[in-house]
């Protein structure tokens, strides 16, 4: 009993901790593939919403073992779900009971509907996203990803969008979408990158490899997309943000970056004296467990725990964490009539 009290306690300060000397990277999920937010609690509650009592029946189905039906919306591809989940009440109540049907829609609602609004949901199943969401690392290069990328449905971290670790993808016409051997992801209108690059038009894109090169030659009309700099934004249209799920514990973590290297780095700026990792460090993005151990060497996130329990106000010492980063002020609007899972 005193054991449990200890660890719940030792739990407890880990995650004030956290809060008070961490915070999320805004500013990354707002350069990959995103939609308006907005609407999310209201589809949110739509799709879990538990309905007692119908009338409806299956049709055919019904004649089937409870069991089997779950098992077959089991390994329906995510289209097909939804639009199985579209045919009654009582297809809606099946659903609704599919294992990892709730997690996903809890906590992912936002990546399945850039899922479904880029047009690969008939490539994957509901089993391939809660695997992804239940894996923490990246899986290029083992930290903490709070990305996943489309076209392989694979976790990975800012850093690897950011650096070209991802497997290219190109773009394709569409009269060529059918020759490509995996899913091709429509891009959506958005801001891209960290340099904040708009693009309205959306376009096929296709890891190169699904490819023949035949193909790629001949996509004339995306010239201006495959020079170098319009190249490098690929691969932040062909990924999203991911939280990870804790199945242990069904705690939730976006990843989370220390405000003290950041303060670190402004002082150093100030000085004109900045360490060549500063920057490296102040992008660094932890897991909980990754960031508790970071504090026990960072002066800084001490300095600013202390500082908080000496009551210092310490919300305003850096702006950039105060905004999660830096960007300017915009959100999303899609420009397009593809639908929301409903």
């Amino acid at each position: 009993m005193e054991s449990g009290k200890t660890a719940t306690s030792t739990y407890k300060s880990e995650m004030e901790v956290i809060r008070v000397t961490s915070y999320h990277r805004r500013d990354f999920d707002l350069a990959v593939a995103r939609i308006n937010p907005h609407d999310h609690s209201q589809v949110r509650s739509s799709l879990l919403r538990i309905i007692r009592a119908t009338t409806s029946t299956l049709g055919n189905l019904q004649s089937l073992p409870l069991e089997i039906v779950y098992e077959i919306c089991y390994l329906l591809d995510i289209r097909s779900l939804f639009n199985f989940r579209h045919v009654n009440r009582r297809a809606q109540q099946i659903v609704r009971g599919t294992r990892g049907y709730e997690s996903a829609i809890t906590h992912a609602l936002e990546t399945l509907c850039v899922i479904t609004r880029t047009g690969i949901a008939s490539w994957f199943t509901l089993p391939d996203l809660f695997e992804v969401l239940c894996t923490k690392d990246c899986h290029l290069c083992g930290s903490f990803g709070g990305y996943i990328f489309l076209p392989m449905f694979i976790r990975c971290c800012f850093s690897c969008i950011r650096e070209g670790s991802l497997p290219p993808v190109s773009p394709i016409m569409k009269k060529r979408v059918k020759m490509s051997l995996g899913p091709t992801v429509k891009s959506l209108p958005g801001v891209y990158s960290m340099d904040e690059i708009p693009r309205k038009r959306r376009i096929q894109l296709v890891p190169t490899g699904f490819v023949s090169r035949s193909s790629l030659r001949e996509e004339d009309e995306m010239t201006r997309v495959t020079q170098p700099k319009g190249r490098a934004l690929l691969r932040y249209m062909v990924t999203t943000s991911l939280p990870y799920l804790d199945i242990e514990s069904g705690g939730i973590q976006n990843g989370v970056c220390c405000s003290g290297c950041q303060i670190a780095l402004e002082k150093d700026l100030v000085s004109s004296r900045v360490q060549a990792n500063a920057c490296v460090l102040r992008d660094k993005v932890y897991s909980y467990d990754e960031f508790i151990e970071h504090f026990q060497e960072c002066r800084e996130a001490q300095n600013l725990w202390k500082l908080r329990n000496q009551g210092v106000d310490i919300t305003n010492l850096s702006e950039f964490v105060r905004r999660g980063g830096h960007f300017k002020n915009r959100d999303v609007i899609m420009s397009f009539n593809s639908k929301m899972p409903t």
